[in-house]
């Protein structure tokens, strides 16, 4: 695999005409264009882990290294990617077993850390680790030792959650055991003075704007809804649903909630149509989750700290070709308030991913090319009208 390849750079300039997004008063219209390249990662005499898409991952602080999880691997590890050399630097080996060993090698978050060290979460264990691969620590949500308050037995910790990387704390939802309906509340897990509480949050029913169980004999044995993205900002918790065009904002000293509901001359809203909220054929499953991929998708923030702004990528579905989906995607940008600042919509060729990342102002996705990995390199940049 001693290959590189650096993709012809394709300059794209397109205008969008602002309009009053947020709640508050946009007094200055702005235009977004950007450039398009590709570039593809020398893996040497490897393959780097794409089976899922590089969905378990990170950017390191100083956004020199990405880190891939090689989540459900025969042979787990954490994968280190050089984004200066745009190639597969090492492996870190993981193993289920001895005294670094993992529980699952199935992960569903990496978190780099300014020391080096990283967590690896399978959203039932924590573990932080150093660059070597020894195991310094290991914290299960479900049975921890912290101090402060315990969660209900009839109440489980969810499966999505966020590290505040500043604060050095564990952010998550919680929910009923079975994982059936919407989360009721959130948890915080203090890593430095090992403390933990929880805070029940009702509105989070209401974010929820679908879901569809699927049980077999009784039994729930998956979900779809429109997910949450949680971020960490100081104090405040800001909570997105991939449902609907809004953000939520917790503040976790004074126990408030506040929201900015936001419009787009691209997308939907939110997510409008209705669904069984409980099926028991597979097929009917299948049929529904292919239904679901015409919704409208509102992406994670991604912050940019060149321009100091926050980027999200939409997308919804346009047309069908044939069987075919074709979706729209639109690039938003908001403010340090988190006003929209402006929003435009991206070529049809360009396919956004579930992760993301911004590095040296551009927004990378991942892009497989023949089991190889490529970014889509996006870099917006602004024009005040």
């Amino acid at each position: 695999m001693n290959r590189f390849y650096l993709l012809p750079l394709l300059a794209l300039a397109f205008s969008c005409g602002e309009k009053s997004a947020s709640d508050a008063d946009i007094t200055q219209s702005i235009t977004i264009d950007y450039e398009l390249d590709t570039v593809m990662v020398d893996a040497g005499d490897d393959f780097i882990y794409v089976n899922w898409k590089l969905t378990t991952s990170d950017l390191s602080a100083d956004e020199k290294y990405f880190y891939n999880f090689k989540t459900g691997s025969n042979e787990p590890g954490l994968e280190i990617i050089d984004l200066e050399n745009l190639k597969l630097e090492r492996v870190i080996p993981m193993s289920m077993d001895g005294p670094n060993a993992i529980r699952s090698p199935y992960m569903s978050d990496v978190y780099a850390l300014p020391d080096g060290t990283i967590y690896l979460s399978d959203s039932y264990e924590l573990y932080l680790f150093d660059q070597e691969g020894n195991k310094l620590s290991t914290l299960n949500f479900g049975n921890h030792e912290f101090e402060g308050e315990k969660l209900p037995e009839e109440l489980r910790i969810g499966l999505t959650h966020t590290l505040d990387k500043e604060n050095k704390r564990v952010i998550t939802l919680y929910a009923d055991q079975k994982l059936e309906k919407a989360p009721l509340g959130i948890t915080v897990f203090d890593l430095e003075q090992e403390q933990f509480y929880y805070k029940p949050l009702p509105a989070l029913k209401e974010m929820e704007k679908y879901r569809i169980n699927y049980y077999i004999d009784g039994n729930p044995m998956g979900a779809m809804f429109s997910s949450f993205e949680l971020l960490a900002k100081n104090d405040t918790l800001i909570l997105s649903n991939t449902g609907s065009n809004e953000l939520f904002f917790y503040n976790l000293k004074t126990d408030s909630l506040s929201s900015k509901a936001y419009s787009s001359q691209y997308t939907s809203f939110e997510i409008t149509k209705t669904y069984p909220e409980r099926v028991e054929s597979e097929s009917e499953y299948r049929d529904l989750v292919k239904e679901t991929q015409k919704n409208v998708r509102y992406g994670p923030l991604l912050y940019d700290d060149q321009k100091d702004v926050y980027w999200r990528l939409t997308k919804e579905m346009d047309r069908m070709k044939g069987d075919t989906i074709v979706h729209k995607t639109v690039l938003t940008a908001f403010d340090q308030n988190f006003d929209q600042l402006s929003e435009t919509l991206l070529p049809e060729e360009y396919v956004s991913t579930y992760q993301a990342f911004v590095r040296d102002g551009m927004i990378y996705s991942f892009l497989n090319i023949d089991d190889e990995v490529a970014f889509v390199r996006l870099k917006p940049t602004f024009t005040n009208e």
